[in-house]
């Protein structure tokens, strides 16, 4: 009796007090899954066990919930793919883990309602480990709130401050963020507004799951600022691993029906982007389940093994996949989607945006122009870099002076193109300096020769040439230096080559012309010293409308047509021979699309294809075009072109207005207005 009695000492604490202060077991989410949550027929296309293995990408997906050093979870998903599903297990392993008070918001109240009554509650009432933790009382699973025997799980609207802000959570749930209002009814933005619900507990954890919709969607928004994870599988044929991307989905030739293309077996196929091999649809399951998260900045080698340094901290873990990964969809069907969403009605009925969204999980952006690489090397001419072809008539040059990402080092992108009659133009060299005195080595010191086609030297024209040893040549006449990385540099540069190089700013619009000259030693966005305002006396920095003169550069690139699409101008510039192709890929990372500001005004303003997309040559391109503009090139006029007169005037069906001579007087000699 006396050995029971200190038996019973020993643990003083009731069977519930016990499990109220137990410890989370050493077991991730997705482990606690295949465990733990059984899917509800009632809901599930598969009920039964939930098997992570069906979707192996939702593995690090779900796991980054119990990463100690992860503190948000952001997930970017196409519909049906297991997103939200994953957001449900981690509520799971919470209930039945490491319990503490957690919120789930949906876009509308009704969201709420039917998440409550037919999801959460048939998940709980199937899984008999969730089952346990509830108290048996019907009145615990109400559509406001579930009660557990160890915490409580609340359920609010997106639109509903009352619910977004009146209760302190450890855990915050956050489905669909991208159909939610800007505003919680006169309050501040409901994502902004729950997040604060959190911030008295040290160990918070949010999850944000969504589909896609804009660029400027709150999801996006947040998976930009998170280490931007992408899901990397591997080539069953030369084993290196890379994103899916719809680039490379292939078809038979000649099949275009979404009809014939979901019904005809083995049509459509991937074509690996290291080998160009051919990968059929049945392998996609064996290179899914091979495939591994890999962040923004690091790089995966062909045994699996993630190598670099994140750009950013997994604090905020960001994950985007597309439905080509997905198990629940085939590659045919996504083809026949492209299909049918880039048909006249399908692009009418928004089809296109939806296969972005939903298919790519990427966000719709609607593009006014985009220019093409494989039509930029069509324009190579026949003259090699450093020739000037003999219709030329100016020679200008832009700069781009910025510190390299790559390399580390400060570097200088350069271009000469010359201009002749009717802006015709020609990219006559470009390339990269590391100093200002390379720079007048590589541009402003560099003879220009004449030559054809065959280097035959021609006859120049009598515009701005020069004589050398080597006979006649043409010089660089203006050079716009790019002021934005260390103006004091360029400052200085400019300084001692005055009329020769030029300062420039660029600004997305200018106020009255696409250029606007403003004193250097009075301009407010540098604050000069008294001693730089003094030493930059006389000088003049150019501000340059860059939407503008991107617009122009890009239109010289694509050939005119009419109405019918018959090509009656070819493009007006052309390339030297060698130029090489990194030129045309900076050249074309920028896409004109529309973005809608927070009062709902669009507009369509030139944005970087990505984040980190390398534009340095579009920013020397739009340089030259605008030091063209400053020497008056769109003014020049071909001496031998005559004046057009209108066909009714020739054919002596309309008749000229007869001039009446105005008779002389003092009026005659003031200035024109």
């Amino acid at each position: 009796m006396v050995k029971a009695a200190i038996k019973q000492q020993v643990s003083p604490w009731s069977p519930e007090e016990r499990e109220a202060w137990k410890l989370p077991e050493k077991v991730t989410v997705s482990q606690w899954a295949d465990r733990d949550r059984v899917l509800s027929p009632k809901v599930s296309s598969e009920p039964g066990q939930w098997r992570t293995a069906r979707a192996p990408y939702l593995r690090g997906i779900m796991d980054s919930f119990t990463d100690g050093d992860v503190e948000e979870v952001v997930i970017v998903k196409p519909p049906q793919s297991g997103g939200t599903e994953a957001l449900y297990n981690m509520l799971g392993y919470v209930i039945c883990q490491d319990p503490g008070p957690a919120l789930l918001v949906n876009p509308r109240d009704t969201d709420s309602e039917y998440v409550a009554e037919n999801r959460l509650k048939p998940m709980i009432e199937d899984s008999p480990e969730l089952l346990r933790h509830t108290t048996k009382s019907p009145r615990d699973l109400t559509l406001s709130e579930f009660r557990f025997d160890r915490m409580t799980l609340y359920f609010a609207a997106s639109n509903s401050p009352a619910g977004l802000g009146s209760k302190p959570i450890r855990y915050l749930f956050l489905d669909e963020v991208d159909k939610y209002p800007p505003f919680a009814g006169k309050e501040a933005n409901p994502i902004d507004l729950a997040r604060k619900r959190t911030l008295t507990f040290w160990d918070r954890m949010i999850v944000i799951v969504s589909t896609p919709t804009t660029t400027t969607g709150p999801v996006w928004v947040t998976y930009q600022k998170s280490n931007m994870q992408q899901y990397y599988v591997p080539c069953h044929h030369c084993k290196e691993y890379a994103v899916l991307k719809s680039a490379n989905l292939k078809i038979k030739p000649g099949l275009r029906d979404p009809d014939e293309i979901k019904n005809l077996d083995g049509c459509v196929w991937y074509e690996c982007e290291h080998c160009k091999g051919r990968i059929e649809e049945h392998k996609k399951a064996d290179m899914v389940k091979a495939g591994v998260w890999v962040p923004e900045g690091c790089s995966v080698d062909s045994t699996g093994k993630v190598t670099g340094k994140p750009s950013r901290s997994k604090k905020r873990s960001g994950f985007q996949y597309s439905a080509l990964i997905s198990t629940w969809v085939s590659w045919p069907e996504i083809m026949a989607e492209w299909f049918d969403a880039n048909t006249e009605s399908g692009v009418a009925l928004g089809k296109l945006m939806d296969f972005y969204n939903a298919i790519l999980a990427e966000p719709y952006v609607e593009r006014a122009k985009q220019v093409k690489v494989s039509d930029l090397k069509k324009r190579r001419g026949g003259f090699s870099c450093g020739t000037v072809p003999s219709d030329c008539l100016i020679l200008v040059a832009g700069a781009d002076y910025h510190k390299s990402k790559n390399r580390g080092i400060v570097s200088i992108a350069y271009e000469v193109r010359g201009f002749g009659y009717g802006m015709k133009n020609w990219v006559i060299k470009s390339g990269w300096v590391t100093s200002f005195d390379q720079l007048d080595q590589a541009v402003l010191m560099e003879p220009f020769a004449w030559s054809d086609a065959t280097g035959r030297e021609q006859s120049p024209p009598s515009v701005g040439i020069a004589y050398g040893p080597k006979g006649p040549w043409l010089p660089v006449t203006c050079l716009f230096v790019d002021s934005g990385y260390e103006p004091d540099d360029v400052y200085e540069y400019c300084r001692t080559r005055p009329g020769l190089a030029w300062p420039t700013k660029g600004a997305p619009t200018a106020k009255l012309k696409p250029l606007t000259a403003s004193p250097l030693e009075s301009a407010t966005e540098q604050r000069l010293t008294p001693k730089q305002r003094k030493r930059y006396r006389g000088m003049q920095l150019i501000t340059i409308d860059t939407h503008y003169f991107k617009d122009q550069v890009t239109s010289w690139v694509e050939p005119r047509t009419d109405i019918e699409g018959n090509v009656t101008m070819q493009p007006l510039t052309e390339y030297y021979a060698e130029i090489p192709s990194s030129y045309f890929q900076e050249f074309s990372n920028e896409h004109k699309i529309r973005v809608i500001d927070k009062r709902g005004n669009s507009k369509f303003v030139w944005e970087p294809l990505t984040k980190n997309a390398q534009v340095h040559f579009m920013d020397t391109a739009v340089g030259t075009a605008a030091a063209a503009w400053f020497k008056g090139v769109p003014y020049l006029r071909e001496p031998t072109a005559k004046k057009q007169v209108p066909a009714a005037v020739r054919s002596g069906q309309v008749t000229r207005p007869v001039q009446k001579k105005r008779p002389s007087g003092w009026l005659d000699n003031l200035p024109r207005m």
